[in-house]
């Protein structure tokens, strides 16, 4: 898992369409917490400062032509196989889930294409401290400023921070554990934020 997931992220870093954001440990250095998101074409307030990401995780340069504009259209993120051991079936039935929700709720009408927190994870030795809301307030504040929602899927314990930040429910994708011989149902609750006149 841990390989397989570390293809996933150096996969991210490499592409000029996603923002990531880190908070360090004072004393080690070491990251603790992080955020990704996936501003659309539509969000100005992001493109500042993208930066593009070797395999080492080393910068490489900006993803910026001579006019300032972003080059490329993104690196296409390969779908990749389950994890080895793992069951290919419940691999897929997990991803075609949120593929499916994304394509119900990530494109609004009215409000157009979302801001999308796709991953936010905090050591679990600093939970409880504020990190997660400091890494998600400062880019809410510039969605609402340009009109932008946001859409995300929140594990249960999240949830309400992410409804003190001013995002709604709208839907829930259930997974039968059982399936993968454990109880109950693993839930995530999809979320969306319309943007606000002032700050959260």
């Amino acid at each position: 898992m841990r390989a397989w997931h570390a293809s996933r992220i150096r996969g991210r870093f490499r592409d000029p369409y996603t923002q990531q954001f880190k908070v360090t440990g004072a004393s080690t250095g070491s990251v603790v917490a992080f955020a990704k998101w996936d501003p659309p074409e539509a969000m100005k307030g992001l493109r500042e400062g993208f930066m593009i990401y070797d395999e080492e995780g080393r910068e490489i340069g900006t993803a910026r032509d001579e006019d300032g504009k972003i080059v490329g259209g993104g690196v296409a993120q390969k779908k990749l196989k389950a994890p080895e051991g793992a069951d290919e079936v419940l691999y897929e039935e997990f991803f075609d889930g949120l593929k499916r929700m994304g394509e119900k709720w990530k494109t609004d009408e009215k409000l157009g294409t979302p801001l999308v927190l796709s991953i936010i994870c905090t050591d679990p030795a600093y939970h409880g401290r504020g990190i997660a809301a400091s890494l998600i307030r400062p880019v809410l504040a510039l969605a609402d400023k340009e009109h932008i929602p946001a859409y995300l899927e929140a594990l249960p314990l999240a949830v309400p921070l992410y409804q003190r930040l001013g995002f709604k429910p709208v839907d829930r994708l259930e997974y039968d554990l059982t399936k993968a011989g454990r109880d109950g149902k693993a839930v995530l609750t999809i979320m969306v934020r319309e943007p606000q006149s002032a700050a959260v």
